[in-house]
């Protein structure tokens, strides 16, 4: 026998995909960091569908720990507007415009 999904469930589960970031991000002030160095299971499942998260302002250090530690996953981030700090302690951020 065929399992049938009501509607009901249908439109509960594409809200709860479509929106989980959206819930992620007020769940945790830095959810991105955590995202990104200590992922759920959920997140990475959705990362192996194709998902590409992108990561908004982060610290230039931070990103290449990332990048160092988090190796196999890097084909599903994405970086904007990384913040860099130079020898004198001024920082900026990446307008990613070129």
């Amino acid at each position: 026998m065929k399992k049938q999904i009501s509607m009901g469930a249908a439109v509960v589960q594409l809200i709860s995909y479509l929106f989980l970031p959206v819930m992620e991000v007020a769940a945790a002030p830095d959810w991105q960091e955590q995202r990104l160095l200590a992922p759920s299971a959920p997140q990475l499942s959705t990362e192996q569908r194709g998902r590409v998260v992108i990561y908004d302002g982060l610290d230039e250090a931070l990103v290449d720990r990332a990048l160092d530690t988090q190796f196999e996953r890097v084909e599903n981030m994405m970086f904007v507007r990384v913040r860099h700090t130079d020898p004198q302690g001024d920082s900026w951020a990446d307008d990613d415009c070129d």
